[in-house]
């Protein structure tokens, strides 16, 4: 396999467009955001303009109710103009692509009284032809291009099968919690509540470090905390990279307080906000994709996940993200013996709740389970 990564959007959208023009036989998108702003307009007009036959983009039904960060069916709704043009033009565009033969399907309906709200399909994933494929942090609007983030390229035939074989569960609404081997790279799908056993695979990566581990994400949360503190080998350094300018600054607040008992640095990256999700080993393997390694993550989102030794693509998350990002972040000191006692409270009070509604989500699976 070869590969590279693509560092924010503007580099993977110059990728994207060239190899959608070249495309022969099919593109499959996945993603959890898409919005009717500047960004889903592109997305669909290259898509279009694509001489591909097989043209497929599976959406979150999230992107049905949620537009900008912002509940539909709000005040803010009536209130705001623009907010409600941008709602009729996502429908709009969604509309267009239909037209135009590109096949539309939104997965995982939030159902009754939105009581399934929280298991989302939170995947990104491109797949071109037999050839190339991409996984990542980018949703399509306009926000998550704004911020920074990352797509992984890669060109491997096995790669493209795994990926379009999960893309097609995805559609099917036929989710797998399960582990595909490809050489050196190990592709993880990823289903919440479901794949606990696989997440301990994931996690045990950090037993194994020798040296060092650094965690780029912003919404860095257990079970990864609590793993990474209980399990990670004496004299491994941690280093943690998190954005200070961040949409959920409940997350912030927890590594300002977790910072207090000493087993990590917290590195606050500077400018913008970093939707970024990667975990290097040793500097040698890289863990990436699209889950956030958080709590919400963990209980009820479909992720995927790729774990890979390969040099090329190692080597250049590196030069790209590893080191840039480090160099533009401020190391934050601890507040002493500062920690607030509402954070870690409100952040148990949260798992625990997480807890509870995915027991009762998955009640049906517990029972088949047990029965076998």
């Amino acid at each position: 396999m070869t590969g590279q990564v693509l560092v924010d959007s503007e580099a993977f959208k110059i990728r994207f467009e060239a190899l959608a023009a070249k495309a022969q036989k099919s593109i499959y998108i996945q993603a959890m955001s898409f919005e009717g702003d500047t960004v889903g307009e592109w997305l669909i007009d290259t898509l279009v303009a694509s001489p591909a036959k097989d043209i497929q983009l599976c959406l979150d039904s999230y992107s049905k109710f949620v537009i900008n960060d912002r509940f539909i069916y709000s005040l803010g709704y009536f209130k705001d103009e623009a907010f409600r043009e941008e709602v009729k033009n996502t429908a709009a565009i969604i509309a267009k692509a239909r037209a135009h033969g590109i096949q539309v399907k939104y997965t995982n309906p939030l159902g009754f009284l939105f009581l399934k709200y929280p298991h989302r399909n939170h995947k990104k994933m491109v797949v071109i032809d037999e050839e190339v494929s991409f996984i990542g942090g980018l949703n399509f609007c306009e926000h998550n291009f704004e911020w920074h983030d990352m797509m992984v390229e890669m060109h491997s035939v096995d790669m493209v099968k795994s990926l379009s074989n999960d893309f097609h569960r995805s559609v099917a609404e036929d989710d797998q919690s399960t582990v595909d081997e490809l050489g050196d790279t190990k592709m993880y799908y990823l289903d919440g509540y479901r794949s606990k056993e696989i997440y301990k695979e994931v996690f045990r990566h950090i037993d194994e470090a020798k040296t060092s581990i650094q965690i780029f994400s912003p919404y860095v949360s257990d079970p990864l905390l609590s793993y990474a503190r209980n399990h990670k080998q004496d004299g491994v350094q941690l280093d943690i990279v998190s954005p200070g300018i961040n949409n959920k600054n409940i997350f912030k607040a927890i590594l300002t307080n977790e910072l207090m008992k000493g087993y990590f640095n917290f590195y606050e990256y500077q400018g913008r906000m970093s939707h970024l999700k990667a975990i290097l080993i040793d500097g040698k393997q890289l863990i990436c994709g699209s889950s956030n390694f958080d709590f919400i993550s963990y209980y009820f989102e479909e992720e995927v996940v790729m774990i890979t030794t390969n040099q090329e693509i190692v080597q250049d998350f590196i030069s790209k993200i590893s080191k840039p990002d480090l160099a533009n972040s401020i190391l934050k000191k601890s507040l002493g013996d500062k920690r607030s006692i509402v954070v870690p409270l409100l952040f148990a009070g949260i798992s625990r709740l997480c807890h509870l509604v995915a027991t009762v989500i998955n009640l049906k699976y517990i029972f088949q389970k047990s029965s076998h």
